[in-house]
Order: C-alpha cells, then sequence, then structure tokens
C-alpha cells in the first residue's frame, strides 16, 4: 500500500446522480429531434424548455383573451358563444349585458401558472371567457395536456373538443388533462372558463413531453426530477399508513455539513461514519437517540473523489471506495491521519457515470467493489474492468470477478455469505433489478466484453451473447421454446415505477426482530421515489429468486444508502444531486424505527408446484377470503440494448379458489401455466384480520426463475 496525502478533489465533481446524465446530449433515433433535457426547477418549466431544445411546441408565445360573455345560472356552459365556430382575433362579438368584447392579448398569462381571469371591470361573478393560443409545429405528435379552472371547463383543439367539464371549484394545476393531435403547421387552442362566484382562475401546461418524438431517456429523467402530482399523492397516502408502525425521524445537520451520502456504517462504539460524494467523511455521535440535542455531527475527513461506499473495520480503521480508488482511513489520537491506497488498478477516463460503489468484505478480508459503465458518449466501457464487480485482496491484489454490470449502485453480503448487488434501468437493462453475483458469471450489460479477453475467463466464458430474446423464452411468433437470454436471471426485478426508479444497495435484517417482523429479509433504498422496499428471497432448485413489496415511503430525499443500528433501526443516507427525488431535500439522514406494533402484511412468498403461498404476519379472518381474495398477472421483459424495455405479454392468471391454512397465516393460491421468466404481481382484495386491520400493502412482485420440481 501507498501512503499518500490527500488532495481536495471536490471541484472535479460534476452534479450528476449515479446512473443517470444531467446535462449531456442524448444520441437519437431517426426521426427524432436533437435536443436535450433542460431542468428549469419545475415540472412545467423543464417541460416547456425541453420541448423548445427539440424545437417542438410547448403553449409558449402570445396568448389572448375574449370575454366576458353571459354565465346567468350556468347556462354559459352549454352556451356556443362565437369563438366556438371560429376564431378571428379581429372580429367583436355582442357581449355580457350586450356589451360587446373583442379579442385582446393576455400580456400576464405564463402557461404553468394559475392565473387571474378577473380581467374585466365591473364583472365579477356570472361570466364566461375564452382564452386562444395558435402555434407552428414542424411535426406530428400527440401532446399531453393539463388544466384546472375556477369554475367549469371546456377545450377546443383544431376545432375538436377535448374537454367538457361542468366543475364548482378553486383552482389548481393538474385538475384535468387530455391529448392533443398536434399537426405539423398551424394549431389552434381555444379554452372557455365559466364562473358563478368567488374566484375566477385558470391553468394551462403541456403535462408531460410527447412520446415517440422526445427520447425516453429523456422522458425519464423528468419524471425523476418532478414526478407526476398523482404519483406523489400515492406514496403519501401510503406513507401516512406506515407511519403507525415505522417512524421517521431526523438527523440535524450543521451548517457546513453537505451530506449527499454515499456510504454509511456504524463502528464498534456506535458512532456512524456517513462519506459523501463531495469526498468527505463525517462522524455522527448519538445517532439513534430520541433526543436530538444529543446529536453531534463533525467533519473526520475530506480530500476524497466522490466517495460513494465505506466499510467500517474497527473504531480506528474504515475503508472507503472512491472513483479511482480502494483507501484505507487510519485515526490516530482521534483524527483521520493516515489515508492509503489499498488498490486502484480498475480504470478511469474522466467519463462522468464512472462511478465506484462498494465494498463489501467476505469472512477471508477479500473486498468487492462495483464498476459503473460509461454514458453519453464513445464506447461505455473506455477504461478497464467498467461494467465489472472486482474481488481486491487483503494485501491489495485486484482480480475481476464477474461482468455485465450497468450502474451497480450497491454490494452487499447476505447473512449466508453470499453476494448481491442491485442495477439501475437503462441500456441492456429492461427495469431496476437484484442479482446473486457469483464468479465468471455474466449479468447482461454487454459494455463489460470488451474486457473478457483480458480476464481470468478468457476463452472460457462467450465474449459475445445474443440479444432480442425475451426472458420467458416465447420467439417472435408467440412460440414457446427453450431459448433464454444467456446469462443468469435476476433474482428480482423491480417493476419500473410501482417498485422505484433508481434501486441502491441491498441490506439485511440482522436485528433478531428489534425492527419488526422480517428478520432475515434484504431492504433495497430507492433513490428517486424516496423510498425503502423489501425483498424476501427463497431458494428453487438451487437459484434465487423472490418478491419484493413496498414497505417505507414519504422519506425526504432519495435513498442511496442503508444500515441497521445497535438498537436495531434503519439508517438512510440521502442525497438527490443531479436527478431529484421526491420529499424536497437536497440531501440528508433520517433513521427509520420500528414502533413495537407488527403491520398485517404479506411477509413473503412462496412458490409451489400449482401456484403461490402466500404467509402474512398476522393471522387472517377466514370470513375476509372471498372468491376473489387474490387476483395475479403476469409479464415478462425483451433482452435487448434499448434504455429499459417496457413491461412485456402483459397478461391475467387463471386463479384457482384460495385456500386459508390453519393457522390464519398462510393463503394457498392456484395458478394455472406457471412460467418461468416472467413477473407475477398478486394483489389481494378484502382480507383482513379478525379485528378488521386490512393488509397494508395487499400487492407482491414475485420472479419466478426455476418451477418447483
Amino acid at each position: 500500500m501507498s501512503v499518500f496525502r490527500p488532495v481536495v478533489l471536490s471541484a472535479l465533481l460534476t452534479s450528476v446522480a449515479m446512473g443517470h446524465a444531467a446535462a449531456v446530449p442524448q444520441a437519437k433515433p431517426v426521426g427524432e429531434p436533437a435536443g436535450e433535457y433542460v431542468n428549469k426547477g419545475s415540472r412545467p418549466a423543464t417541460i416547456a424548455a425541453t420541448l423548445a431544445s427539440h424545437g417542438l411546441p410547448g403553449l409558449q408565445g402570445k396568448w389572448y383573451h375574449a370575454g366576458p360573455f353571459d354565465n346567468p345560472n350556468g347556462e354559459g356552459f352549454e352556451t356556443a358563444y362565437p369563438p366556438e365556430k371560429g376564431v378571428d382575433l379581429k372580429a367583436t362579438y355582442p357581449g355580457k349585458d350586450g356589451k360587446a368584447v373583442a379579442w385582446e392579448e393576455f400580456k400576464d398569462f405564463t402557461p404553468g401558472k394559475v392565473t387571474s381571469l378577473m380581467k374585466f371591470p365591473g364583472v365579477r361573478t356570472n361570466a364566461a371567457v375564452y382564452l386562444y393560443h395558435a402555434f407552428e409545429s414542424p411535426s406530428a405528435f400527440k401532446l399531453p395536456l393539463s388544466f384546472g379552472s375556477d369554475d367549469t371547463l371546456t377545450v377546443f383543439f383544431n376545432g375538436k373538443r377535448l374537454v367538457h367539464e361542468n366543475h364548482t371549484r378553486g383552482a389548481a394545476p393538474d385538475q384535468d388533462t387530455a391529448e392533443a393531435d398536434v399537426k405539423v403547421g398551424k394549431n389552434e387552442l381555444l379554452i372557455k372558463v365559466c364562473q358563478t362566484a368567488g374566484e375566477w382562475e385558470v391553468y394551462v401546461s403541456a403535462a408531460d413531453l410527447p412520446k415517440g418524438i422526445v427520447p425516453e431517456t429523456i422522458r425519464k429523467r423528468l419524471e425523476r426530477d418532478f414526478p407526476p402530482a398523482a404519483v406523489v399523492a400515492g406514496i403519501n397516502q401510503n406513507a401516512s399508513g406506515e407511519g403507525k408502525f415505522y417512524k421517521i425521524n431526523t438527523i440535524p445537520l450543521p451548517a457546513d455539513c453537505v451530506l449527499e451520502v454515499g456510504g454509511i456504517g456504524f463502528r464498534p462504539d456506535g458512532k456512524l461514519l456517513a462519506c459523501t460524494r463531495r469526498g468527505e467523511v463525517w462522524m455522527v455521535e448519538n445517532p439513534t437517540s430520541d433526543s436530538l440535542s444529543d446529536v453531534k455531527v463533525t467533519k473526520y475527513a475530506g480530500g476524497l473523489h466522490e466517495a460513494l461506499g465505506l466499510f467500517v473495520q474497527d473504531n480506528d480503521t474504515v475503508f472507503v471506495v472512491q472513483r479511482p480508488e480502494l483507501t484505507k482511513i487510519v485515526e490516530k489520537g482521534g483524527v483521520a491521519s493516515e489515508f492509503s491506497t489499498v488498490c486502484d488498478k480498475w480504470g478511469v477516463s474522466g467519463d462522468y457515470h464512472e462511478f465506484a460503489f462498494g465494498p463489501a468484505r467476505d469472512k477471508a478480508g477479500n473486498m468487492f467493489v462495483t464498476l459503473n459503465v460509461g454514458f453519453g458518449g464513445g464506447h461505455q466501457a473506455k477504461a478497464p474492468w467498467r461494467g465489472w464487480c472486482v474481488k481486491v485482496s487483503p494485501d491489495g491484489k485486484m482480480e475481476p470477478y464477474a461482468y455485465g454490470l450497468r450502474s451497480p449502485n450497491g454490494v452487499n453480503f447476505s447473512p449466508e455469505g453470499e453476494l448481491f448487488y442491485c442495477d439501475n434501468q437503462g441500456e441492456w437493462v429492461a427495469t431496476n433489478k437484484m442479482h446473486h453475483i457469483k464468479p465468471g458469471k455474466f449479468y447482461g450489460h454487454q459494455a463489460g466484453l470488451r474486457w473478457v479477453k483480458d480476464s481470468p475467463f478468457a476463452g472460457k466464458v462467450p465474449d459475445k451473447v445474443p440479444s432480442g430474446i425475451r426472458y420467458d423464452g416465447v420467439d417472435k411468433n408467440g412460440n414457446q421454446t427453450d431459448v433464454y437470454p444467456d446469462f443468469d436471471p435476476p433474482c428480482v426485478w423491480f417493476p419500473y415505477g410501482r417498485m422505484g426508479k433508481s434501486a441502491s444497495e441491498p441490506v439485511w435484517d440482522t436485528t433478531g426482530g428489534k425492527f419488526g417482523p422480517f428478520t432475515g429479509q434484504a431492504f433495497v433504498g430507492d433513490q428517486t421515489n424516496s423510498c425503502v422496499m423489501r425483498v424476501a428471497l427463497e431458494k428453487v432448485n438451487g437459484v434465487y429468486q423472490g418478491a419484493c413489496f413496498p414497505f417505507r415511503s414519504g422519506l425526504q430525499c432519495g435513498v442511496n444508502r442503508l444500515c441497521f443500528a445497535p438498537d436495531g433501526s434503519l439508517m438512510v443516507g440521502q442525497t438527490n444531486r443531479g436527478w431529484g427525488s421526491l420529499g424536497g431535500k437536497p440531501y440528508g439522514l433520517q433513521r427509520i424505527a420500528f414502533e413495537g406494533k407488527d403491520p398485517f402484511d404479506i411477509h413473503h412468498v412462496t412458490l409451489t408446484k400449482d401456484g403461490f403461498d402466500l404467509v402474512f404476519t398476522k393471522p387472517v379472518n377466514p370470513d375476509s377470503v372471498g372468491a376473489k381474495a387474490a387476483s395475479v398477472s403476469s409479464f415478462t421483459y425483451i433482452y435487448k440494448s434499448d434504455y429499459g424495455c417496457p413491461e412485456t405479454d402483459t397478461r391475467a392468471e387463471k386463479v384457482g379458489k384460495a385456500k386459508l391454512s390453519a393457522d390464519g397465516k398462510t393463503l394457498s393460491v392456484p395458478v394455472d401455466g406457471l412460467k418461468k421468466g416472467r413477473v407475477f404481481e398478486i394483489r389481494l382484495d378484502g382480507l383482513t384480520t379478525a379485528d378488521g386491520e386490512k393488509v397494508l400493502h395487499p400487492e407482491a412482485y414475485y420472479t419466478l426463475n426455476e418451477l418447483v420440481k
């Protein structure tokens, strides 16, 4: 090992998040206009700016209003005033109380903001107004639109009525939506809003980036940075129920602490260390105290380069993964004073996306590091061992271990000593997933194949892998075959959106019940949805597979790292830098603590020859098990180079009558025609305990790799 003096490298850090670009122009398929993602701080403004970057219209430019028209007793809603028969900006019309009205430019109208329509002196009740906007488009596409109104709302686009709702309400964003068929050339949008009394307002905005004309990579960045209102509302609703069983405490941070957490771990003395993307290490004393005034946060070390993981060996020694190396930090006299390079044998080209994660240490002292591929230009494995998991021996020697990784944000050992990692959706990766890592195995991303020739596996494993294959073995003609993607499949797929969007490191509950009824199961954070998910694995024919479930939402920021505290609570390290997340905070540290009462939930799912056994944390009331207690659907993915893959061949499965065990804790659900290579979505309806408690999370997603023999 070489001892070095730490150098401040934080100025080199880029404002990006693990696995995704900040402002890198995207490679476009033929037919897509050139452009880039432009984050303007809000969803409407970002949509407008990104559309403009692609040369597409986004409701910017001049708007006009004409009114007021009469609305006695609400009759104006069904009355087609002259503007509905055609707009002539030079025309005048008979308006309210017989007064002539004309089109005027609406100079203070801003799409994406609730705007007052009180434009007419002396008119505050029983009136209607029209708004008009025309624009030119170079392309034909479908543009999602969002509206809000006080009160009624009628929308016409190119003469076709899209919305006609007789509301009585206050105006707010995203109350109504529609899809406009934009044509090449001139397009016209006409809106009528009627009110009776009180406020008179309107909201208009492009609701989303159009499919098929803006690249999916950019559309997904918008969804991650600014999730639709319905998504946020659903997550917040879940969080309120979860809070009865698992409370969240927020650790106070000093003003000079920008805790963009890359790794966390406890020392034997109970102090928590957290490394950050800004190259610092912070020490948190008394992090589990219920009295937040007892918590003390101090800077422990600095000058590192994008530290995205750590392993605490003892009170004086911590290993940190930086972008270019694995580093050992030794404390002497209460100060982190010795920094030693353990291993720097993997490559760094300068590609911003070349993150390094870990280390996970086995019982023999070997450390495992996962290496991100590049993104945004050139070969994605420009530097050696990008897209690989590497093994570093105690004396610092590096050995390529496994390959085909994309954005493996976190690697960890299970209690049984098995190594797992989670990967993020992207090219070659259909959706977020969790893999069991074994030496010499390939996990799907083909950039890493470049380095097979220099690995211990050269000549023993293929350096080319066929693509375009469904994970369930069905060919393009719909025929079942024995041809599956030629690599170890994920033990768990996380359905995109419903189970997060940016998976991070798995950790296992070894608290012996201090964290509730899920001892032995894994927990995985999500950096976009600011939530923690739960994974219950089983082995079938020697292969890991199992189910994932929602667990705890409502956190303040994207969840990047988890670790269990000595008291059994779960520490949550957070960052949203460069990508965005729910919760509104840019970084932080929170703690999830079990409140002592078990939730009524699906504990785990076991595959049987005939279907699935759902095991619950509490007995199910037999009287609540109806004829349709459980529904099951399934889907698969296609192994291909595209950025992500939609759920493919989604279908309802034939479900037999569910049977409850004598102790009430196992519900056997027969399912006809189980097939491997598919994800089975199981949903419950109406189940309760004897005292009426409902299932907290009535859904499970089971990844089936092997059938029970």
